[in-house]
C-alpha cells in the first residue's frame, strides 16, 4: 500500500494497537472496580459505550467517576495478572495479518508492511505467556490468503489465564463472576470497535489522504 510516509504509517498503526491493548485492559480494571462499591451507581451500558467510543482513550472511564485503586482492585494486584496487558496486546498482533484485508481502491498493505507492524507491536512488550493465546499470526496469515474466516474474538484465553494463574480471581465471588461474565462482551465488541478503527486509520494514512 502506499503511505505518504511508510515509516510513519507503521509505527501510528503498531503504536494505535498497543494503545487499545492499554485501553482494555484498564477497562477490564474499571469495570472489575464497579463491583466494589459503585455497581448500583453506574449504568454498565454507560461504561460499555464509554469504552466503546473511546477504544484508544486509556483512561476514559473516569469520566463517569470510575477510579482504579489498589483496594478496589486488589486482586489484580499481582506479578501474575499484570502479565495479562501483554498477553491482551499478543491477542491483537497475531490478527495483525487481517489488515491485508483494508483496501484502498485496489491497493492492499504488502506482507512486508504487514510484518513490520507485528514485528513492532512484539517490540514493544507483546508476549504469549506459557502459550495461554492459542491463535497465531501465521495461522490468521493463513486464513486470510485462503479467503476464510477469521474466528471470532473471545475472552477465553483470558478466562484460561485468570483460572490458571489469578486464583484470587477464579474464587466464587459476586465481583468475580461479574467480571467473568461482562468480559465475554467486552472483549468480543471491542475487537470489533478496534478493526472499525484500524480501518480507518490506515485509509487515512494512504498517499493523498488527510489524517
Amino acid at each position: 500500500m502506499e503511505f505518504r510516509s511508510e515509516r510513519a504509517a507503521i509505527a501510528t498503526i503498531s503504536e494505535t494497537i498497543v494503545k487499545c491493548g492499554v485501553s482494555l485492559y484498564n477497562a477490564v480494571k474499571y469495570i472489575y472496580s464497579l463491583g466494589t462499591d459503585d455497581f448500583y451507581n453506574c449504568s454498565i451500558k454507560d461504561a460499555l459505550k464509554v469504552v466503546l467510543n473511546n477504544i484508544t482513550d486509556t483512561d476514559c472511564l473516569q469520566a463517569l467517576g470510575l477510579r482504579i485503586s489498589n483496594n478496589k482492585c486488589q486482586e489484580m494486584n499481582s506479578p501474575e495478572y499484570n502479565k495479562v496487558l501483554s498477553l491482551i496486546v499478543f491477542s491483537f498482533a497475531v490478527r495483525i495479518p487481517a489488515l491485508k484485508l483494508v483496501k484502498n481502491g485496489d491497493d492492499t498493505m504488502t506482507e512486508d508492511q504487514i510484518h513490520s507492524v507485528y514485528e513492532q507491536v512484539i517490540a514493544k512488550g507483546a508476549e504469549n505467556y506459557n502459550e495461554i493465546v492459542k491463535e497465531s499470526y501465521l495461522e490468521t496469515k493463513y486464513l486470510v490468503k485462503k479467503g476464510k474466516p477469521i474466528p471470532p474474538f473471545s475472552a477465553d484465553w483470558y478466562k484460561t489465564y485468570i483460572y490458571t494463574n489469578v486464583p484470587e480471581l477464579s474464587a466464587i465471588t459476586n465481583k468475580n463472576m461479574f467480571l467473568l461474565g461482562f468480559v465475554d462482551v467486552l472483549f468480543a465488541m471491542f475487537y470489533s470497535c478496534m478493526e472499525e478503527e484500524l480501518n480507518n486509520l490506515v485509509i487515512s494514512l494512504c498517499s493523498g489522504k488527510e489524517i
